[in-house]
């Protein structure tokens, strides 16, 4: 039997905690760049942002994929 067969509780205490802190930088990097897609967004003035289809109230919900909302374009994609 090899060594990587063999798991000892320890070894899979360690695996579990790297995952954990694997899955925890994700969850930051990812509320970074929801954050950063809201702030730069934010930034646009009411006349860009309702040529883009974006009315500044959904701002928060289509950056963090909340939104409902059919855009033109996916009315046809049924």
């Amino acid at each position: 039997m090899s060594a990587l067969a063999i798991r000892s509780p320890a070894v899979a205490f360690v695996l579990s905690q790297g995952a954990r802190i694997r899955l925890a930088i994700e969850a930051y990097l990812a509320r970074r760049a929801h954050y950063r897609a809201v702030r730069n967004l934010s930034e646009l003035d009411d006349y860009l942002l309702k040529d883009i289809g974006v009315p500044r109230c959904e701002i928060d919900s289509l950056a963090y994929g909340s939104s409902d909302r059919k855009r033109g374009h996916e009315h046809d994609m049924g």
